[in-house]
């Protein structure tokens, strides 16, 4: 099996560039589309649009990785990752956890959310929503900065990368985005890179990233916390500090 997955980060061409333009290219004009059509006039085309821009770093990476994922057990790895130890996936166990009980103990007092609500968001986010991002994300740029970069400096642009083509859903309304500051939104987007990040290099798993953000997603839109509690910002950052510890920890596994 290790020479299958050898063979197949051998195989494994990134272009960047190809991959930013295209993602950019069809998110920012579905973006644009989207303050043209209405909801409620065309459910159809803006639902179709939502998808696009969503899925955008999804479809770019697909395409670019067509033939080094053709053989199943490439498409596998890429999904589900390698095989690492059982305290490695705790650990991932962990960071969801953390996650949910920061905003859930933060918590606006009006918020309020029940299970099936919960889970039908999930699924949502995962196959229609932010969940799809991370396929591109972390699952092809990532990987591609890693070759270069030492694993800070590719975290820290992977996440600025994705805060920058976020920028049109702050036009959009009823977007989380929309009415958020950029600067809070873009301190969040570099902590919740290095969640991300640890949990690539923790599993090698696109699959557990994607669940991860339609997680984080789910969470921001069914029990909004308090932001301007500075302990739910201290317990944040702390969760971030812990990610970027486990980065370093495991640099030596990046590729």
């Amino acid at each position: 099996m290790q020479n299958t997955k050898s063979t197949v980060e051998t195989k494994t061409v990134y272009k960047p560039v190809a991959f930013l333009s295209g993602t950019f290219l069809i998110t920012w004009l579905c973006a644009g589309l989207m303050t043209f059509t209405d909801y409620n006039a065309d459910p159809v085309l803006f639902t179709v649009l939502d998808f696009l821009e969503n899925a955008s770093p999804l479809i770019c990476a697909l395409f670019l990785l067509k033939k080094s994922l053709s053989p199943l057990p490439a498409l596998k790895h890429f999904l589900f990752g390698k095989t690492g130890h059982l305290s490695f996936y705790l650990i991932v166990l962990c960071l969801f956890a953390a996650q949910f009980f920061n905003f859930y103990c933060f918590r606006l007092p009006e918020s309020g959310c029940t299970v099936p609500v919960f889970l039908s968001v999930f699924a949502g986010q995962l196959l229609l929503g932010g969940g799809l991002e991370e396929a591109g994300w972390r699952g092809y740029l990532l990987p591609c900065f890693l070759k270069k970069w030492h694993i800070l400096t590719a975290s820290a642009a992977v996440s600025l990368i994705w805060v920058l083509w976020h920028l049109p859903y702050f036009l959009l309304p009823g977007s989380l985005q929309s009415g958020q500051n950029p600067f809070s939104y873009t301190l969040i987007g570099v902590v919740t890179g290095f969640i991300l990040t640890a949990i690539y290099l923790l599993t090698k798993s696109a699959l557990l990233c994607m669940l991860f953000h339609s997680w984080q997603n789910t969470i921001v839109m069914t029990i909004p916390a308090d932001n301007g509690n500075p302990w739910f910002m201290l317990t944040f950052l702390l969760l971030g500090a812990v990610s970027v510890l486990l980065c370093i920890l495991l640099q030596h596994t990046a590729m």
